[in-house]
């Protein structure tokens, strides 16, 4: 993997075999860094031409409220516009993050990829990228 993006709160790794994006949060992110960190992997999506996502949130915390509603509002109809077909999301180990997220993919309705998958480890979500979801992918 190639890491294309790097700051304290966030690395972006890239993988080519399987066209996929990978976000590592690291730590907290607050409102500023989460949207920056969000906003690079869009652009790195789309640069790379991505079929695959992966949100790896084993080390995020809390997602605030009012970066729920950017994330449901602003970010995630310009991720639909992406050629994305699969998220694998590597679940946090806080519970108020997990909360959350369970609240954005709900709302998220009909802008979420083809297939999201849940997993509790990066190993089993890259697998899933590189196996199932990548042989599916035109």
């Amino acid at each position: 993997m190639q890491t294309l993006f790097n700051a304290p709160f966030l690395q972006i790794h890239y993988d080519g075999f399987a066209h996929a994006i990978e976000l590592e949060w690291l730590d907290f992110a607050n409102s500023s860094e989460l949207r920056q960190g969000l906003n690079a992997g869009l652009t790195l999506a789309q640069q790379y031409h991505v079929r695959a996502w992966i949100g790896n949130l084993k080390q995020m915390r809390v997602i605030r409220p009012q970066d729920q509603d950017w994330i449901n509002n602003d970010w995630f109809p310009r991720f639909a516009r992406l050629d994305i077909l699969h998220m694998a999301v590597v679940e946090s180990d806080d519970v108020l993050n997990r909360q959350g997220v369970t609240h954005v993919m709900q709302r998220a309705n009909g802008l979420a990829p083809l297939s999201t998958a849940y997993f509790i480890n990066t190993e089993a979500a890259r697998r899933w990228i590189r196996t199932a979801a990548f042989a599916f992918q035109p």
